[in-house]
């Protein structure tokens, strides 16, 4: 019976809402680029415009749980690797604050720190708001979508969260642009 609330709760909560609307946004959003022949022929039938379209499309689906590389890889192939570095780099910046920000209501319904208290102990040493946290842990597999949860829902501050963001998001960014520009083989 105690499971059948909680899953009421849950389609109750905003928060919850919020993030499912998002996910199911970001696919159709995904989906339609694709129909519509990909970034790069969407890019060719509508030039610069595109980049106000596939920003936001990366920021929405690396906030899902679809890979928003496969965006950030297209980014810098269409546009290259220094423009494409710079709107992958501002798509995971809007998407770090859309997950920061869904979380940090999340939390309003939802208790956050009795599920920390039953986190392991060891895990528990590590202070949320602490840059090196925030910094890098970016750097491990879904680390972006741990910081950024973990954030929203202890109510890391927002300029610390913001200016960690900024950094911790720049060697992926320069590691997608590259690879999606072949200059990975030049430095291999």
């Amino acid at each position: 019976m105690r499971g059948v609330e909680r899953f009421r709760s849950a389609i109750r909560s905003r928060g919850v809402q919020l993030l499912v609307g998002t996910v199911v946004f970001a696919y159709l959003l995904l989906r339609g680029l694709y129909e519509m022949g990909g970034p790069a022929a969407v890019e060719a039938r509508f030039g610069w415009a595109t980049a106000g379209v596939l920003i936001p499309v990366q920021a929405l689906v690396a906030v899902s749980p679809m890979p928003g590389e496969l965006v950030a890889l297209a980014n810098s192939a269409v546009y290259g690797f220094w423009l494409g570095f710079v709107f992958n780099w501002i798509g995971w910046m809007l998407a770090a604050f859309l997950e920061y920000g869904l979380f940090h209501r999340l939390a309003r319904d939802f208790d956050a720190d009795r599920a920390f208290a039953r986190l392991p102990e060891w895990l528990r040493r590590f202070p949320v708001e602490h840059p090196l946290f925030q910094i890098v842990g970016r750097f491990l597999p879904y680390g972006g979508h741990l910081v950024g949860v973990s954030s929203g829902a202890f109510r890391v501050p927002l300029w610390r969260y913001g200016w960690c963001a900024a950094l911790g998001l720049v060697p992926g960014a320069l590691l997608i642009s590259a690879l999606a520009n072949g200059l990975w083989r030049g430095l291999t």
